[in-house]
């Protein structure tokens, strides 16, 4: 090659370009992994949970071994279940009212009564302003005796 030619775009790397991009994006990462709170276990969370723990141990539901999962998914608000327990309800219904067939072979299933059980209970226990709602909603329904009371 000779010297007389300028060197080629591939080969004129601005170098310092490079490593101040680097420096941006490693700032930006330790930034968001400082920044990031994941939703903290707290003593009322984990109130919440001991007392839909002790709920479910009454109403002879399944419980989980440790109550920080319960705390973690739940929170102090009730998550999901209570941003919108009717929908979150009618999905879970109509998942379990099927067999998961389609076209001649789907036809309808039990439900399981324990479902309803333990999403009314984690409604009286989180968000228990909602709960007249979801037991008006399930009511419609003419299987669900459950939560009649």
């Amino acid at each position: 090659m000779p010297h007389d030619q300028p060197p080629s775009p591939a080969q004129n790397h601005p170098v310092w370009l490079y490593i101040l991009l680097g420096a941006i994006f490693a700032g930006l990462a330790i930034w968001g992994v400082i920044a990031y709170r994941g939703h903290k276990d707290t003593q009322a969370a984990n109130a919440k949970a001991q007392e839909l723990q002790a709920a479910f141990i009454a109403a002879g539901l399944p419980t989980y071994s440790n109550t920080s999962e319960v705390a973690r998914t739940l929170g102090t608000d009730g998550g999901a279940v209570c941003d919108t327990p009717k929908a979150l309800a009618k999905s879970f219904l109509k998942l379990q009212l099927s067999n998961g067939a389609a076209g001649p072979g789907q036809r309808p299933i039990r439900v399981a009564r324990q479902t309803l059980k333990g999403e009314l209970l984690i409604i009286q226990t989180y968000c228990p302003e909602k709960l007249s709602g979801f037991k008006n909603f399930v009511n419609n329904f003419n299987y669900a005796e459950v939560v009649r009371g």
